[in-house]
C-alpha cells in the first residue's frame, strides 16, 4: 500500500514538472520618461513573453517564462531589476495556471 502511494506521488510530481513551465509577472516602476527605453531593453530578453505599458501604481508589467526556476530567478534579478531606470519592481511567481485547457 505504501509503495503504491509513493509511486502515485512520484507520477504526480513528474506530470506537474512536465506540464508546468515556470513563469512570473514583474511589475515595474521606472524613472519618469524612461518607459520607452525600458520597454525596448526588456523586449531584448529572450525569456520575456509579454510586455505591457500600464497606468497606475506601476509603469510596466512583464511576463517571463523559462525552463526552470533558477533561470527565472536569474532573469528577474539580473536582467530586469538591475536595469538603471528601474525604481522598484514587484515579482509574482506563478504557482498554478488556472484555465480550461
Amino acid at each position: 500500500m505504501i509503495l503504491i502511494v509513493y509511486l502515485a506521488e512520484t507520477f504526480f510530481i513528474f506530470v506537474w514538472f512536465y506540464y508546468f513551465v515556470p513563469s512570473a509577472y514583474v511589475l515595474i516602476n521606472c524613472e519618469l520618461g524612461s518607459e520607452n527605453e525600458m520597454i525596448e531593453k526588456i523586449r531584448k530578453v529572450p525569456e520575456v513573453v509579454e510586455v505591457y505599458r500600464v497606468f497606475g501604481v506601476y509603469d510596466i508589467i512583464v511576463r517571463i517564462s523559462t525552463n526552470n526556476m533558477e533561470t527565472l530567478k536569474e532573469i528577474i534579478t539580473w536582467k530586469i531589476k538591475k536595469l538603471d531606470e528601474v525604481r522598484s519592481a514587484l515579482s509574482m511567481v506563478v504557482t498554478e495556471k488556472l484555465d480550461n485547457d
